[in-house]
């Protein structure tokens, strides 16, 4: 008592010598019999020793350790107590020399000691706390009738899951562990429920079970042993009607677990888990469930939810991957620390036994309804009426896994009812197979089943599998139809779901808005009280300011009088503010009350007969392949009794068919493929635009734009070339002049007559495509003046052309393909599917100027309309109309926009959106250009925007050409104020990035010119070593020797240009001598120039040279080229 507290931090080593004392003292077993069980623990602990078991293990074992090193502990306790001894000692001699030194100071040190509230006393050691006291007490002898033998069951149908098996009735139960039931939790329920009294039922684990797996949820070892109610959930933790200790050591009562661990882990094999329930309202733990192991308390009595007072509740246990040994009584398998009766040995006052199952067949129960129209409704109302009742569905094996404590991810995919997206992570969940394994597990347990399958139970091939999967001698198969109007009541209460989800939707907009306003007020004043400070800071400056600078009193009263209206106005805010914060709010939630009852269903809503769900029954995809094999069931099918619940067999007959004609109509078909027929159309049409397109291009050519005229005179003379060339002969042998001087006068003749002709033809006014009818013209190639009726259409029309056969092929090959006289053609809102399934490519609304595909279609009403009721596509013309019709068409649409748009109509005007380019062409440049291989040729300038109007693969220079892309083997090629020339010069440059509006220069003796006019200093077409790049140096033109493809080369250098015009002159050389060749060949054949004889036959450029270019890179192919 003497030791100073600053003397034992001086010396730590005393405090570890004393622990030794103390541990040498309790190896004698002095001290170690009076400690607690949590001190015992802690003992244990320290020495790193297992710390499960009860006391009297807990004793042993420390008292065991202490035994074996009690040597060393005693040697190391005498020499700590020999320590002590001398510590002792000291103090002794330190405390008589202090109070020696103390005498005359003891009064000032007593005053101290009572201010500071020192305690001059010796320290007394703190007692340990002492372990509580049981409350429970020994039953009393209960003279009431007790229950019969065997009534307490456990693990019977239907207060148990489907994987639960009993052994010895009832006593052990076990769970099967394969195929993904290892991942499910096995729930039994007891079959006796306690009203009063105080009674306790014992588990054992018998076997624990490692199931390794590789999946995301990993199969665990658990169990929870509790009470519930019997219209509660069969998992303890699922539920507000439901407690229990769970094997981890946590409780778990009303839904909500207790915070921390309570207990440690349940330890298999020899522990015996007594669960005692305390209803006495006499005892002061009532309304308590206890949990003991082997007869010892382990933690305080847990009180019950309010939920669950007043009723009886049963033993309920929940458990996976283990085995249970379960005792209901009459005797305990562990000694209690108090005399308390088994479950099975209640008064039979105290208890409610369930009813038992009838015996005789059981019955399978197959409802029949149309998708989203009350099929899970009915059964949720069918269950809580029928509890006995076990649904067979890939629903509820959705929610076994989730209240057995599998993770789901929750960013799983759109799923429905019928089939929802497991998405476990687990093999036999993901991919549908334990419910396979539940259906042939089924007809061996002796229940009563709902088949809850939407799509399966509409299809008559699969209600006979499921059907023959149950044995007539042990069930009873029942169809149950549900079709046509329900009853009152289910309508009733779809009512209400509607008005309950309206008053939602309406309190949370209601709320949104009062937050917004609050926000709105608070904001206000905030930035009113701003504007008063401000107002107040400058009403005191300037008041300093006046009283500083004034110099006369007249002035100062004038500024008081203006700062008296000031405050005046400032006073009169300031009021109106506190009259507005003093008004009376009215409380947010009375807003939103007085809201609700505001609302009310719309006559159309009166009118649903069905609640209107987020999740669909049977997805989209899946309904529109199957809706079609929908059917009523008929006891051929295997029933033993078919009900029609809602409406008699000939309305719902009528109904189911009425709705199937509906949905042909409204649903697209997944799996249509195109027919042959289709292909055939479409590659003829293609072939027959491409003649006109062409023959549009070939009479917008200047070149080719002659007289028809004189095509007709030249047609004739060639008819007459052999009769002047046999009177040639015959005048050069006979040498008469006479017959020379007719021939003269006779041309002579001739031409004038020509000449009247062509002045008569110049005279007559020329017909044009506006002066004839569309749809009366023979010939749309020909109006009568060689003009095709299409001259006049631009892209926008051979688009509106295009829209209109395409949308005709397909309304009519659809009805082909699906060859179901109820499906006529398909809903607008499915044009765009249909479409890219026939035409591989996509369609859009924006890209024809509306904002719906009925407007879109509304361009082109003459072809295809939409019908009013039904929304579907129809076609104007038939099947087999000629494709000329469609140009007819599409030229009148033309006219008649025109005139609207004369006369000022805006809305007449179409608001196509050209989807990139899609004629091919060039792009000059004065730096040389690049092709676009990639779909239609397009030559870009690296300094030149200006762009050709060439259509369809024609060359675009700076003015513009318009013919199919034939690119020249040698000599030029002259469009439209344009010119391509050169041999085999697929990048001839200009010097603003066109063509020379000039003729072609004459072929030379020998050839063509190969370097083409305007070219730059050492350029060629493609050459030697040159490519399609933008080279900069001293290549020019389009490409250069050794130009390559690099763009931003700064140049060349001397030797590079030196060698590129040696490479030149040798190049030149050599293709001087092989079109000699080839031009004296033709020459000796006939025909003259081999170029200008083609040109003469035909009025058209040469076809291009099957040889590649020099320097290896092969002739870009004719994009565009038509046929």
């Amino acid at each position: 008592s003497s030791l100073d507290r600053s003397s034992t931090r001086a010396h730590p080593r005393r405090r570890p010598s004393c622990v030794r004392a103390r541990f040498a003292a309790m190896a004698t077993g002095e001290d170690v019999a009076k400690l607690t069980v949590v001190q015992l623990k802690d003992r244990l602990k320290e020495h790193s020793l297992s710390t499960s078991g009860n006391k009297p293990e807990l004793l042993a074992r420390l008292k065991e350790f202490l035994a074996s090193d009690g040597k060393s502990e005693a040697t190391e306790a005498k020499q700590d107590a020999e320590a002590i001894g001398e510590a002792k000692e000291e103090a002794a001699e330190e405390a008589e020399e202090a109070k020696g030194d103390a005498k005359g100071d003891a009064k000032q040190e007593e005053v101290k000691d009572e201010e500071m509230g020192v305690e001059t006393k010796e320290e007394e050691q703190a007692p340990e706390p002492e372990e509580p006291k049981e409350l429970e007490e020994d039953a009393a002898k209960d003279p009431r009738p007790r229950l019969p033998a065997g009534a307490c069951e456990i693990g019977a149908a239907p207060d148990a899951t489907m994987n639960v098996m009993t052994v010895r009735g009832g006593k052990v139960l076990m769970a099967l562990g394969d195929s993904g039931f290892q991942h499910l939790t096995a729930a039994a329920r007891g079959s006796v429920g306690m009203k009063a009294g105080r009674y306790l039922y014992e588990v054992r684990i018998v076997e624990s079970k490692t199931v390794q797996e590789q999946s995301r949820t990993k199969p665990k070892q658990s169990c929870i042993l509790g009470f519930a109610t019997a219209a509660s959930s069969l998992f303890i933790d699922d539920g507000a009607e439901n407690a229990g200790f769970d094997s981890e050591g946590s409780f778990v009562g009303g839904g909500e677990w207790s915070k921390g661990k309570l207990f440690g882990r349940f330890a298999a094999y020899s522990r015996v888990y007594g669960v005692l329930l305390n209803l006495d309202p006499k005892s002061p733990n009532a309304n308590t469930v206890s949990l003991f192991c082997d007869g010892e308390r382990v933690c305080k009595p847990q009180p019950l939810p309010e939920s669950m007072l007043g009723k009886p509740l049963f033993p309920l246990v929940n458990y996976q991957n283990m085995t249970l040994q379960v005792n209901f009584g009459p005797a305990a398998l562990a000694t209690m620390p108090f005399k308390c009766r088994m479950l099975q040995d209640a008064a039979k006052a105290d208890v409610e036994i369930a009813k038992a199952q009838p015996a005789g067949k059981r019955e399978v129960l197959f409802p029949i309804s149309l998708p989203d129209e009350g099929s899970f409704e009915w059964l949720g109302e069918f269950l809580k009426e029928h509890p006995q009742y076990t649904e067979l569905s890939n629903r509820s094996l959705l929610d076994w896994g989730v209240k057995s404590g599998m993770y789901r991810n929750r960013n799983s995919w759109p799923s429905c009812n019928d089939k929802p997206s497991m998405d476990f992570g687990v093999r036999e969940f993901d991919e549908y197979h334990l419910q396979g394994t539940i259906r042939s597990l089924a007809p061996l347990l002796p229940r009563d089943y709902v088949v809850m399958e939407v799509r399966g139970n509409l299809i008559a091939e699969e209600r006979r599998k499921a059907v023959a999967g149950f044995d007539k001698s042990d069930f009873k198969r029942t169809a149950v139809v549900l079709l046509g109007e329900p009853p009152a009541a289910f309508k009733a209460k779809a009512h209400e779901q509607l008005l309950e989800e309206k008053r939602r939707k309406v309190a949370k907009e209601v709320r949104q808005k009062k937050v917004e306003e609050m926000t709105a007020k608070k904001a206000k004043k905030a930035a009113a009280a701003a504007e008063a400070a401000k107002k107040k800071e400058a009403a005191a400056a300037k008041a300093e300011e006046g009283k500083e600078k004034s110099k006369d009193e007249a002035k100062d009263e004038d500024e008081d009088k203006e700062q008296s209206k000031d405050d005046g106005a400032e006073a009169s805010e300031q009021k109106e503010e506190n009259q507005e914060d003093s008004e009376p709010e009215e409380d947010l939630e009375q807003v939103i009350k007085k809201a609700e009852e505001e609302v009310e269903l719309t006559a159309e809503e009166k009118a649903q007969w069905f609640p209107k769900l987020p999740t669909e029954d049977i997805a989209k995809k899946d309904l529109a392949r199957c809706f079609g094999d929908f059917s009523i069931p008929t006891k051929e099918e295997g029933f033993d009794e078919v009900k029609f619940v809602w409406q008699s067999e000939k309305k719902a007959a009528e109904y189911l068919k009425a709705w199937v004609l509906d949905r042909k109509l409204t649903q697209r078909i997944e799996d249509l493929q195109p027919g042959a027929r289709f292909r055939e159309q479409l590659d003829e049409w293609n072939r027959v635009l491409s003649m006109w397109r062409a023959k549009q291009h070939e009479r917008r050519d200047p070149a080719r734009q002659r007289p028809e005229k004189k095509r007709k005179v030249e047609d004739e003379s060639k008819k007459d070339d052999s009769a002047d060339a046999a009177k040639d002969e015959e005048a050069k042998e006979n040498g008469d002049d006479k017959a020379k001087d007719e021939e003269e006068k006779q041309g002579e003749g001739e031409g004038e007559g020509q000449g009247k002709e062509d002045a008569d033809e110049e005279e007559k006014p020329q017909k044009t495509v506006d002066d004839v009818d569309p749809f009366l013209v023979e010939d749309i190639l020909d109006i009568g003046n060689g003009q095709p009726l299409f001259a006049n259409f631009t892209w926008e029309d051979w688009t509106m052309l295009t829209l209109r056969f395409e949308m005709h092929l397909l309304v009519h090959s659809y009805c082909a393909d699906v060859n179901d006289p109820d499906r006529p053609s398909f809903n607008e809102t499915h044009l765009g599917y249909y479409y890219q399934r026939y035409f591989s490519k996509n369609i859009s609304a924006k890209a024809f100027g509306v904002n719906s595909t009925i407007e879109m279609l509304g361009l082109i009403k003459d072809t295809i309309e939409v019908s009013e009721k039904a929304k579907i596509l129809e076609a104007q013309l038939s099947e087999d109309t000629p494709l000329d019709n469609f140009v007819r068409l599409t030229e009148d649409h033309r006219r008649d926009r025109q005139r609207r748009c004369d006369v000022g109509d805006e809305t007449a005007a179409l608001r196509l959106q050209r989807q990139g380019s899609d004629r091919g062409g060039y792009r000059g440049g004065n730096q040389g250009g690049q092709r676009d291989y990639r779909d239609r040729g397009d030559y870009r300038g690296r300094d030149q925007q200006q762009r050709g109007g060439g259509d369809r693969g024609g060359y675009r220079g700076g003015g513009g050409g318009d013919r199919p892309s034939y690119p020249p083997r040698s000599g030029g090629y002259q469009a439209s104020g344009g010119q391509y020339g050169g041999r085999e010069t697929y990048r001839g440059a200009a010097p603003i990035g066109g063509y020379p509006a000039a003729a072609p220069p004459p072929p030379a003796a020998s050839g063509y010119d190969r370097r083409g006019p305007d070219r730059g200093a050492g350029d060629r077409g493609y050459g030697d070593r040159g490519g399609h790049g933008d080279s900069r140096g001293g290549g020019g033109g389009y490409g250069g020797d050794r130009g390559g493809r690099s763009e931003g080369r700064s140049g060349y250098s001397r030797d590079d240009r030196r060698d590129d015009r040696r490479d030149d002159r040798r190049g030149d050389r050599r293709d001087d001598r092989r079109d000699d060749r080839r031009e004296s060949a033709y020459a000796r054949e006939g025909g003259g120039s081999r170029d200008a004889g083609y040109r003469r036959s035909s009025g058209r450029s040469p076809p291009p040279s099957s040889a590649p270019p020099r320097g290896g890179a092969p002739p870009p192919p004719p994009f565009g080229a038509y046929p």
